[in-house]
Order: C-alpha cells, then structure tokens, then sequence
C-alpha cells in the first residue's frame, strides 16, 4: 500500500492521536450533535462494506468536526420476500454506532427487493416501506434521501427515465409524511447536474414532492472553480423557472480520487497506426491533454508510455492548446492523440479538422469519443463543458456516428469485442479472450469515398462476429447488415468535406486511468470546493467518501477516502478538519461579492458564532505575492493544512501573502481590497 507521510501540523497530528485511541476533544471543532441538521457530512459505507467497522469509522469521522454521515438503507435487506415483516436490526445497529459517536445519519432509501422490482410497479409496497423506516426512526433521521443516481443506468436498473421516478419519488413523500410531517425528504442525489434530467422531473410536478434538491457535481481530476460555479447557477436559474429557487440544495456527494494513473490500450493504439499506415516506420505524436500532471505541467508520463508503445524512432509529446497550436502549424506531427477517457480540448478542435483535412490521423480511445468538451481558461486549466448531445455537431464535422446501449436496445451494456482480419493484419496482440467493450460505432454518417474499416467487433444476441474481409470492408451494404456492434474502427475519409486523413475511435476502455489527482490537490479541491459551494448557498456538503479501499491501486472509485484503507490519514482528512474549525456550523455567509474575475482570486467569508469575520482565499494557477488589506486591526492566517501562516505586513497596515492554488484562512476581518 501507497502511504503517506504524517504532516506535524494541528490536522493531522488531532487525525493520529484519534487513531491512536487518544481523545481529541480539546480540539475537536463543534460538531451539531445527532438530530440537528449539519452543514459538514461525508459518505461512508457504515451500512454495508464497513459495517463491522462502523464504530470505528464513525468515531474517526466525528473527531475530524464531521456532523453527519450518508449511508445507503436497503429495502432488499430489510424485506427480501414479499409480505414479511421489516427487520430494521442491521439499521438499529448503525443508528446506534452514529448517535454515540454525536453524528447524524442521513438515509439513502434504495435498492428493491427482485420481488420489488421494477420499483416503479411496485409504489404501494414502496411506500410501505417508506412509512415503516421514518416511523420507526421519527426524528432520529430528520432527513431521508430518495434513492441514489437515478440518472444513471447502473443505479436505476434501466433507460434512466424522469417520469417513472417521479412516481417513486412522489409516493416516497406521502408515505414519509403520514408516518413523520417533520421529516425532510430529499429528491434522490443526482450524478452530475444534468438540468433536461431535472427540468422533466419538474414538468413531471415533482415540486411540491421534495424539500430539497441533491447533486453530485463531480469534475475530477479538473478543479471546481468554472465548473462547480457555473452548474449551480445553471440549477438555480432552472429552478427559478419553476418558482422553485427558494429550496435548499444539498451536495450529497463530491470528491476527487488519488489512484495511481496507467493508460490502458496502448498496444492497440500501436495495431490502429498500423492499420491506418501501414508503410509508417515511425510516429511523431502530440497527446492533447485536457487535465495537467504533476506542478501543473503537460502530463509527460502518458505521453513516455505512448512513445513506449509506438515504434523505435517514434515521439511523443504531451502539450496544452497554445503549444498544440504551434505543433500543428509547424506541420511535424503525424498523429494527435485525445485524453483516454471521454474528454477533448474543444477549444482546438478547428486547428485538429484542419490537421485531418491535411491528411493528419486523428485518434480518440476514449469510450465515447468526442463527448465531453474541455475547455482551456488559462493555460493547463481546463472546465468541463456539457456533455453528449450539445457536441454531436462537431462529430459529425469528422462523420462519426456512436452507439450505445441506452441508444439502441439491441445491444447489451457490455460485451467481450474480438479483432477483425484487419486489424489481425496490421499486428493485433490483445486479450484473447476479447476486449471488454461499451461503446460503440456505426457508419451512418460517412460521405462517399469514405473507407469505413471495422478493427474489433462484438456478436450481438449470440450470433457469429463477420470477420471476414467482406465484413470489414468499408460502409459496405453488408458490414451495416452483420450482426456485429463494432467497437474500434478506423475512417479513411475520401475528401468529402475537405478531409482526407484519417480518425481512428475506440469504445473499449474500461475505465479512464490516464488522469489522477494527487494527495495535495485532492485536499486544496476539497478546501475549495466546499467554499465555493458554501458560498452559492448551498445547503449542506457531504464528501466521497471517508476511507478509500485501494484493493485497485489504477480505479479511482478505490480512492476517494479522505483517509487510507488502514486509517491514516491522507492531508484532504487535515483539510477538512481546518475548514470546520474555521467557519464552524451556524456561521453567516457573507453576500458580499467573493470572487475577482479578472485576477482569478477567491476570497469567500464569513461570520462566525462568535462574531468574529473570517474567510479563505486563493488563486488556481501560480502563485503569486499580492498586498491584501482587511478591515480588522489584527488579523490571523492558517493554510489549508492547519498551519500558521505569518505573513509581512507594510506600515500602512497590507498583509502580504503568497497566494496561489493552496487556499489560506483568514479572521479577525474582511478583505477590504486587494492590488
């Protein structure tokens, strides 16, 4: 196990002593205690994974100044065969191991039983259920969640579908009511902040059904400045529409993993030149980068593994859009690689046409290729754009046309794609048993004179791939009639358009594993974070998760935990630690402005309990040292990690501080300006 050294600052050194069994509580931040609602959570699997640990971990997270914990709540559990009585005693268990450490637990009612499911056919049952877990706990979980990303397939067991949600959602909330008028029901914690998702559910008449609003705005491995912001304005304008806008909204998830990074596919990526050029003896690569590696340079270490797997005398160099730029200007570049993973740097994507228009080779193993848009806002930084269908036009610009399962029925979620004999002709060495696929391709938009050649396919319904020649042949009448889903192709364009390269597309990754986010960044995404989201009021905060698995040191979701498998604590457990101490629970958000555009400086406050003002201030990108004035006599200054920061101050009463990505606390007073 990768682990991390112990910074001796006041976070980490209260994080060991709890470790270690010692109290804390002289310098334990004030939480809420159970019962009382609670700005600061976190997710935890006390219900499930981490349920003989539960005291444990629960202890852990109330030593940090955590006031709640989210968890999921079974129905299967509780009523695996139809008609019996409810068992709760799991849930007692929980409960227990949550009040004594002075948490609140916040449900996650989820998960039917299979005689249950579709749960949407089953509301009566469903609601039972409902009323007989808020009976039985009353105001013990003053809050119940409604079930978990229901926007996503793999959580709603189906085509995610706003209507038949709605139906669950609302007989939920008259069910929860009857047994407890009090309880507050939350509309299930969506992935992302997907507003048409939101806006049906509206026009479905699911407002008076919820009191309050749940999202998780993940970004990751991008900071959430540009991103974070703007989703919750986009939600906020969206509720406005329907006289909405005056109900809470709550995080209910938000994190940023640190798995190690590995870029799969890099021998097919090898096979894919090979099949668009043959008579190549080498490769002169750009990697378009839409996340930055360590210090916040160009990601070298994907672009060595590529130039590793490409032939001796081929290179690779991994650049940002100014350089790209420059690169294809210069005309010494073969091929330009995108991200493996679902992004693409949108704000190059002409000078990339034009380079394929040249005959350049355009390659995208990403899964869905062109689907989420990156755009850079300062050089290295990137937000993300929305994703799916506001860029279908710019696929189509290159004739590419995808498929999917939640597209078209026919196909399976996943499947196992084998090589066809062009690409076993230009060097194919994959997995024998087949390449794990997802995503798709189909010739539907090609030109005449396109070339459409099939690299791996996948049988659909048990019928035989068509590896033949003819089935690999390009747009033929008889490759759109096989009964195969192809899964990596390669277009050689006839000159339709202008384009005479080449692209080359893959749905068969697995999972992105290319970009990462270290240990440090994860805790200055976490101080920043929660700011920001404090900042656009936001209702609560619960970050993904407490303790990381790392059973996979390359899958993100094993990396999450603010603290690893064994407890220790990575710095994001110190950092959220110093953000609870400095604007404890009840603090008063300040309306005043908080942000400077033009200088990309952060600087939120507030007021806290005590009446004293404090905030917190950055930068994303470099740091730089600015001359800041407050408006208080005396002011005090703690970094992120808990340290004491003692800045120069000039006669005239200006701090100055060096401010950059890693956030820095101030009380004692506001920023009054700043040069």
């Amino acid at each position: 196990m990768k682990m991390k050294p112990f910074f001796f600052d006041i976070a980490c050194m209260v994080a060991f002593a709890a470790i270690g069994g010692h109290a804390t509580s002289d310098l334990r931040p004030e939480t809420s205690g159970c019962g009382a609602a609670s700005t600061y959570g976190i997710c935890a699997h006390v219900t499930r994974s981490e349920f003989e640990s539960r005291d444990e971990n629960c202890r852990l997270i109330a030593n940090v100044g955590i006031g709640a914990v989210r968890s999921d709540i079974d129905w299967h559990r509780c009523q695996p065969q139809k008609d019996a009585p409810f068992d709760f005693s799991r849930y007692d268990a929980v409960l227990a191991s949550t009040e004594a450490a002075g948490l609140r637990l916040l449900p996650i009612l989820m998960r039917p039983p299979r005689w249950a499911t579709p749960i949407w056919e089953h509301l009566d049952e469903w609601g039972a259920f409902v009323e007989a877990f808020v009976q039985r706990y009353g105001d013990r979980c003053p809050d119940i969640e409604i079930m978990n990303e229901v926007n996503l397939v793999s959580f709603w067991g189906s085509e995610p579908n706003a209507n038949r949600y709605a139906e669950v959602l609302k007989a939920a909330y008259t069910a929860a009511k009857r047994a407890n008028p009090n309880v507050r029901v939350l509309l299930c914690g969506l992935c992302g902040v997907p507003i048409p998702f939101i806006r049906r559910l509206y026009e479905c008449g699911t407002a008076p059904y919820f009191d309050a609003l749940c999202i998780h705005p993940y970004s990751h491995p991008y900071a959430p400045e540009g991103a974070l912001d703007r989703q919750l304005d986009e939600l906020r304008a969206l509720m406005a529409e329907f006289n909405d806008e005056a109900k809470p909204v709550v995080i209910t998830e938000l994190g940023w993993p640190t798995h190690d990074s590995w870029v799969e596919g890099l021998p097919m990526l090898r096979m894919c030149l090979n099949a668009a050029h043959p008579e190549k003896t080498s490769w002169r690569v750009v990697y378009a980068a839409t996340s930055p590696g360590p210090g916040g340079n160009p990601p070298h270490e994907v672009a060595v593994a590529i130039e590793e797997a490409l032939p001796p005398g081929s290179s690779c160099e991994a650049c940002f859009g100014e350089r790209l730029r420059e690169r294809l200007a210069a005309g010494d570049v073969d091929a330009v690689v995108y991200p493996f993973n679902e992004t693409f740097p949108v704000d190059t994507f002409e000078e990339v046409v034009d380079f394929v228009k040249k005959g350049g080779t355009l390659v995208d193993f990403g899964g869905m290729p062109l689907w989420f848009p990156c755009e850079e806002v300062e050089p290295g930084r990137f937000i993300q754009g929305d994703k799916g269908e506001p860029v279908a036009h710019l696929r189509k610009r290159l004739r590419l046309d995808l498929d999917a399962f939640w597209l078209n029925k026919a196909l399976p979620r996943e499947g196992r794609a084998f090589p066809t004999d062009a690409a076993k002709a230009a060097g194919y060495k994959g997995d024998p048993a087949g390449e794990r696929a997802r995503r798709f391709q189909t010739p539907r938009n090609l030109a005449p004179g396109d070339e459409w050649i099939p690299l791996l396919t996948m049988p659909i319904e048990g019928q035989q791939a068509d590896n033949s020649k003819e089935g690999a042949a390009s747009g033929t009448a008889s490759a759109q009639r096989s009964r195969t889903a192809v899964a990596a192709s390669l277009i050689r364009y006839g000159g339709a358009d202008g384009l005479t390269g080449c692209l080359i597309v893959s749905g068969v990754m697995g999972r992105s594993r290319a970009a990462t986010t270290t240990e440090d960044d994860q805790a200055r995404f976490l101080t920043r974070s929660l700011a920001i989201s404090l900042a656009k009021g936001v209702d609560g905060y619960y970050w993904y998760n407490f303790r990381a698995f790392e059973d996979d040191p390359t899958y993100s979701e094993h990396h999450f935990g603010i603290t690893h498998a064994n407890f220790a604590p990575k710095p994001a457990l110190g950092a959220y630690f110093t953000f609870i101490r400095e604007r404890p629970e009840g603090s008063l958000q300040s309306k005043a402005e908080w942000r400077d555009d033009a200088k990309h400086l952060f600087f939120p406050q507030w007021t806290r309990p005590d009446g004293v003002k404090a905030g917190v201030i950055w930068k994303p990108g470099a740091t730089e040292r600015m001359a800041l004035r407050f408006d208080g006599d005396t002011i005090t200054f703690r970094s992120y990690t808990g340290r004491t920061v003692r800045p120069a101050r000039d006669a005239d009463g200006t701090y100055l501080l060096p401010i950059g990505e890693g956030p820095i606390f101030f009380e004692g007073g506001w920023l009054a300006t700043s040069h």
